[in-house]
């Protein structure tokens, strides 16, 4: 009995020590996050997928031009960052000049930094302002596995970087964001005419430009291209178009 109890011990022990090795905590003070993240995009052999929110900018840096020589090596890596992460012209050029085989994509809401191989190894960190503050190893496949269900549901409500750089100073004008906050409100042509000091022939005019260069097939869609895009704030409950949607 006793030797089946020392049996039972040795079993549960060696469970735990392998649980540890499968989600491994780091030291972010001691610039352990960088080393363990390039290693895992140095392990990857066929995909990498990728979660920046632009802060740490010199991290971010770094990170970018290892994605672009994993790139460059045939694997698929796929980016995606908060709309602040072009809107640093740093970050914008350093992506374009080391990364180019990156297939890049934007959203607005907040986002879990980390780094995913092949579905069998990552690294995930979260920051307190621009210091990353707890950061993990991940060997583990079921958590793997729920974190690139995440990133997939991300990924494919995203919009390419491609069509925001596409975007004129027109569509990122304050009369465009008026414009659209107009239509996205439901107000009439005539009202929002009115409210915004022009004709109804003029505002038409900019709304369907608005649309064309949005890539949008009607006003609707146009609402839905300029959230993606980080033009508008998504849509509540309590407005006036989610008020229409539930009717």
């Amino acid at each position: 009995m006793l030797l089946e109890a020392c049996k039972l011990v040795e079993s549960a022990v060696d469970r735990h020590r392998s649980e540890g090795r499968l989600i491994a905590a780091l030291d972010p003070d001691e610039g352990s996050v960088g080393v363990a993240t390039e290693r895992v995009i140095a392990s990857a052999g066929r995909s990498l997928s990728v979660v920046l929110s632009g802060k740490g900018e010199e991290e971010t840096l770094q990170l970018i031009g290892h994605l672009g020589r994993a790139a460059a090596r045939g694997v698929q890596v796929e980016l995606l960052g908060r709309i602040g992460l072009v809107e640093d012209r740093a970050l914008a050029e350093h992506l374009e000049k080391y990364a180019p085989g990156v297939e890049a994509r934007l959203v607005t809401a907040p986002l879990q930094e980390m780094v995913l191989a092949d579905g069998v190894s990552g690294v995930v960190w979260s920051r307190n302002g621009i210091s990353v503050r707890e950061a993990v190893v991940i060997h583990a496949s079921a958590v793997l596995r729920n974190l690139r269900t995440l990133f997939s549901v991300s990924w494919s409500s995203s919009a390419a970087l491609s069509d925001y750089r596409g975007l004129s100073d027109r569509s990122r004008s304050a009369l465009a964001r008026r414009i659209l906050l107009a239509l996205n409100s439901g107000r009439t042509d005539e009202v929002a005419a009115r409210e915004l000091g022009m004709s109804v022939r003029t505002y038409r005019r900019n709304v369907a430009e608005i649309t064309r260069e949005l890539g949008a097939n009607s006003r609707f869609q146009a609402g839905a291209r300029a959230v993606e895009l980080g033009l508008l704030a998504p849509l509540t409950e309590g407005s006036a178009v989610g008020r229409r949607r539930a009717g």
